[in-house]
């Protein structure tokens, strides 16, 4: 059965669009290994242009071949062929890509000829010292870079030490008062801020109100019985009235020794603490800083809410008399 002209026309065309499609498509889905198999056979059958046709295919960086070891390979047979060719400068270059992306690569002297295994040498000698700068380099920037980051994180964490200890203290302004500065025991020397001086006042004081305390006691034992034996009938009644009074005198005198000497160092206290008055001082408080985990809410809805209020707002009728009203809540999350 014949086909129309047009019909065969088209189909024509698909089967040739069909056609030009395999062959762009196979050589991107060839097998790399196959492909320098052919161009290695081109090379040891000495057509050197072919292999290097198909070795610059296989090179290339967007469609060619990405295994390292193929890659070290066919730049190998291509240097090779391009020095069959007499392109030394060419195949020079093709070397010394290979030697620096590809270090440890040692060709097999029975698989090329030996000039061009003598020039592959000559390029790897040659760049040896440059490898080798280039490693100790990098081995240096890494050195530095470690030793920079080490220091970054020292240094993050000293200020961060920091920052927590002014966190934790509060620094606040203490006004002083003259009144605790008449007051003895040495509060005016602590709200001087001398506590040394506190100390002496307060212990000096306090030994003497003792002293006063005791002795009084004493006092007042002696006279009591002074008295009982003043009204005891018969007995030796002068001789024990005459020592417990003169006990008591005695007793008194030390009592008033000890008073006098309290109202003097109370005195002489006071002064001192008025003469040294410091209106205010800066005082550093201790405060406890939140835990690490309240920093971080548990869900969603355990983010924090700076505040929340209701909003009722009155909603116009048609005459502009109020209508109704709107009932709502309002808040800020952050």
């Amino acid at each position: 059965m014949a086909l129309p002209g047009g019909r065969l026309h088209l189909r024509l065309v698909a089967l040739g669009v069909i056609a030009l499609a395999t062959l762009v498509v196979t050589p991107a889905h060839a097998d790399p290994r196959a492909e320098l198999e052919k161009a290695r056979a081109s090379f040891l059958a000495r057509n050197w242009i072919d292999a290097e046709e198909r070795l610059r295919v296989l090179l290339d960086p967007k469609s060619g071949v990405r295994e390292r070891s193929l890659i070290s390979q066919a730049r190998m047979y291509l240097g090779a062929s391009l020095l069959a060719q007499g392109k030394g400068d060419e195949g020079k270059e093709v070397f010394e890509k290979l030697v620096l992306d590809d270090p440890t690569f040692d060709p097999d002297p029975l698989s090329f000829p030996s000039e061009a295994i003598n020039t592959f040498i000559d390029v790897r000698s040659s760049l040896l010292e440059q490898i080798r700068n280039a490693q100790q380099t990098a081995a240096r920037l890494a050195a530095e870079k470690k030793a920079r980051e080490e220091a970054e994180r020292e240094a993050q964490r000293v200020w961060l030490e920091k920052v927590k200890a002014q966190a934790a203290e509060e620094k606040i302004t203490v006004r002083h008062n003259r009144v605790v500065a008449s007051l003895p025991f040495g509060a005016g020397q602590f709200q001087n801020g001398q506590p040394v001086l506190g100390w002496v006042f307060l212990g000096t004081e306090v030994a003497a109100v003792a002293g006063t305390v005791i002795t009084y006691g004493m006092y007042s034992y002696a006279r009591s019985r002074e008295n009982e034996e003043l009204r005891r009938p018969g007995g030796d009644v002068n001789r024990l009235v005459a020592q417990y009074h003169q006990r008591a005198e005695d007793v008194r005198v030390a009592n008033l020794g000890f008073a006098g000497a309290f109202l003097g160092i109370a005195a002489i206290g006071i002064v001192q603490a008025h003469l040294a008055f410091v209106p205010e001082s800066p005082e550093k408080k201790k405060r406890e800083l939140p835990p690490l985990g309240r920093l971080r809410p548990s869900s969603p809805a355990a983010a924090l809410v700076s505040g929340i209020a209701p909003i009722v707002s009155p909603l116009p009728g048609k005459d502009g008399t109020p209508g109704g009203a709107f009932f709502g809540v309002r808040g800020l999350v952050f």
